[in-house]
């Protein structure tokens, strides 16, 4: 769990029961283009990748420090037989996964679209609903599998718990249960106003330049990427923070397809988050009650990778 300051993790070691905490800070960021509207969203989806992976290994670090009769001098010895050859495989296999990513979800799509034979409006539109459509399918089939039910589960705990602390609610099993599990910060809403706002930017490319070969297609979204990162962050953001406002119709889709990223949590699973955001808060989770809007606001939800 984070917010600006910092983040908060913790564990449920599978044998004891007991749940395991740990927590860094951010570092500040003290120049002023990093607040600016546009950049701010860039910067912080980089924040979010850099966070889940440091989150990850401090997570794993936690659940071992635990392991009955763990022998450090032999852990050493398995780190430092890690050789060259190692680290190159697990170096090519974060270029492969990656390369499956943009293969499967930024140029399918393209070459299904234009295979088919549309072009203009007809052909952004259902290369967005493609791209959209592939990667819930995609979450909606590893969510048949019962390890990943938990996460899901754990993802809906995350979202009432900071639904709770909002409230102003104590950070409790018994306060967070009555709220939703569903929240307009999701990164799962964030991917779906990426759909729309890439119907709008890819299409006004595609207009100024009239260019329809895949080269160009496939490097349009690439290049485009970050820009349409940048305008639906601070979409999401003025929608998140308005819940009746102009733009609160683009919350409703994020909020229908979190039907598929998350699940209801057991007590055991609230338990986890509730105690993970104590420490994202800490050392200012006693002044919660007594924290402005703009400071309620900070408590943000990890985006999934793609999908928390």
């Amino acid at each position: 769990m984070r917010t600006r300051e910092r983040v908060g993790i913790a564990v449920r070691h599978e044998d004891t029961g007991e749940i395991l905490t740990d927590g860094f800070d951010l570092p500040p960021r003290t120049q002023r283009w990093a607040a600016w509207p546009l950049v701010r969203g860039v910067l912080a989806i980089h924040m979010a990748l850099s966070v889940g992976k440091r989150a990850l290994t401090a997570s794993e670090e936690l659940r071992w420090s635990v392991v009955a009769g763990a022998d450090e001098e032999e852990e050493e010895e398995e780190e430092a037989s890690l050789g060259f050859g190692a680290r190159v495989l697990i170096v090519l296999s974060a270029f492969v996964g990656v390369g499956i990513q943009v293969a499967a979800f930024r140029i399918a799509p393209i070459v299904i679209a234009k295979e088919i034979g549309l072009t203009g409006a007809a052909f952004i539109v259902t290369d967005a609903l493609l791209r959209l459509s592939l990667l819930l399918l995609t979450l909606w089939v590893l969510s048949r599998f019962r390890p990943f039910r938990r996460i899901l589960g754990y993802h809906g705990a995350e979202h009432k718990a900071i639904a709770a602390f909002e409230a102003g609610r104590p950070l409790t099993v018994e306060a967070a249960a009555p709220f939703s599990r569903f929240h307009p910060r999701c990164g799962t809403s964030f991917l779906v106003v990426s759909a729309l706002v890439s119907i709008a930017v890819y299409g006004a490319v595609l207009a100024v330049t009239g260019i329809f070969t895949y080269p160009a297609l496939i490097a349009t979204r690439i290049i485009g990427a970050p820009i349409v990162t940048a305008i639906s962050f601070e979409l999401q953001r003025r929608a998140a923070m308005r819940a009746r406002g102009r733009l609160s119709f683009l919350s409703a889709p994020g909020l229908l397809a979190q039907r598929l990223t998350t699940a209801e949590p057991d007590a055991e699973e609230l338990q986890v988050a509730c105690a993970a955001l104590s420490v994202a808060l800490d050392p200012v989770a006693d002044m919660a009650k007594e924290a402005d809007e703009p400071a309620r606001e900070a408590a943000t939800i990890p985006q999934p990778s793609p999908a928390s």
